[in-house]
């Protein structure tokens, strides 16, 4: 199974009227401030009723992802708006920490009434996290059909997959380093 960059692209769509920029930067931030909560409830409350329910279980499985991964907010800029809102948060993660590399999550957000109408995601990860993957796939498939089980395509426990990836990157490393 191969994931491909951890640039994980959503992509979540409603329709369409838009507030002021002031307002839809403070939805933006309101909706990174959710995120990195870990309370999902907060979370669903920033997203706009339209979303479909799988586009917003997509959303709940990030940051579910993300919480069993141990992100840490380390440089969080504020949301920008030029012809979109993007909203570029650097963390520290239970993988980056263990295979030596700090990334950045960009939200790209579009707000429709007040709420979050469109996310997209990417993390920059680089390729040393795609090796990782395809190791698991090879030497640990047990973790792509348990906890990973339809890892970021319905997949149903984020933490647990999350904790079991940074432990066989753990694995990964022991290995290489003999």
């Amino acid at each position: 199974m191969q994931i491909g960059r951890m640039a994980i692209l959503l992509s979540f769509t409603a329709c369409c009227h838009a507030g002021s920029a002031a307002e839809d930067l403070a939805t933006a931030e309101a909706f990174i401030d959710a995120f990195y909560s870990w309370d999902t409830e907060r979370l669903v409350g920033t997203l706009h009723p339209t979303l479909p329910p799988e586009e917003r279980d997509a959303i709940i499985y990030y940051q579910g992802w993300a919480q069993g991964g141990n992100y840490a907010v380390r440089n969080r800029h504020p949301c920008s708006m030029n012809t979109s809102i993007s909203c570029a948060i650097t963390v520290t993660d239970d993988f980056g920490e263990t295979l030596g590399y700090t990334a950045t999550d960009t939200f790209v957000v579009k707000v429709t009434e007040g709420l979050v109408s469109n996310v997209t995601f990417t993390g920059d990860d680089p390729p040393i996290f795609d090796l990782l993957i395809e190791w698991i796939g090879q030497e640990q498939p047990h973790v792509l059909m348990g906890p990973c089980k339809d890892l970021f395509a319905g997949g149903t426990t984020p933490g647990a997959c999350a904790r079991a990836v940074a432990e066989a990157a753990r694995e990964y490393v022991r290995e290489f380093r003999n």
